[in-house]
């Protein structure tokens, strides 16, 4: 499919990754925990991603992996970011399904935008920077698992 014939998509996916971007760039409060993420995505339609990083809640920090996958999405990246975690009253509620909004449009180096919330009302904003060819305006779900030993916190 040529994008350009399409310049509807195109702004829409413009409109996709700059929503994100806005409200990912939300500065961390004091009392948020914040994780660090690598991870890589992959798309022909329908994205997939997967990867690891780190929970950091101030005191400590817990290794976490995530997986998930939405839809719109074409190409493949590598992610490497930050992001601010609010309402995160214990440490076993980062884990489960999140559902996403964000998007970004990379070729060789770029930037997505990913705003996100579970059922326990922990919210993530990511910002990450990127490395290969994706254009994605994505709505989607990503579960995050931190390992047994540190549900009982």
């Amino acid at each position: 499919m040529n994008c350009f014939r399409h310049p509807g998509l195109l702004v829409l996916m413009g409109f996709l990754a700059g929503h994100g971007m806005a409200h990912a760039q939300t500065g961390c409060a004091d009392t948020d925990a914040r994780i660090d993420i690598s991870a890589h995505q992959v798309g022909a339609g329908i994205g997939y991603l997967w990867g690891k990083g780190t929970l950091y809640d101030g005191i400590h920090a817990y290794p976490f992996t995530v997986r998930g996958g939405g839809a719109l999405s074409l190409g493949g990246i590598a992610l490497s970011g930050q992001g601010c975690v609010r309402n995160l009253a214990r440490v076993r509620d980062f884990n489960g399904t999140y559902w996403t909004v964000g998007g970004n449009a990379t070729i060789h180096h770029g930037t997505a935008g990913i705003v996100m919330e579970n059922a326990h009302g922990v919210d993530i904003n990511l910002k990450a920077r990127t490395r290969g060819a994706q254009i994605s305006g994505q709505i989607g779900r990503l579960s995050f698992h931190l390992p047994e030993t540190t549900h009982s916190q």
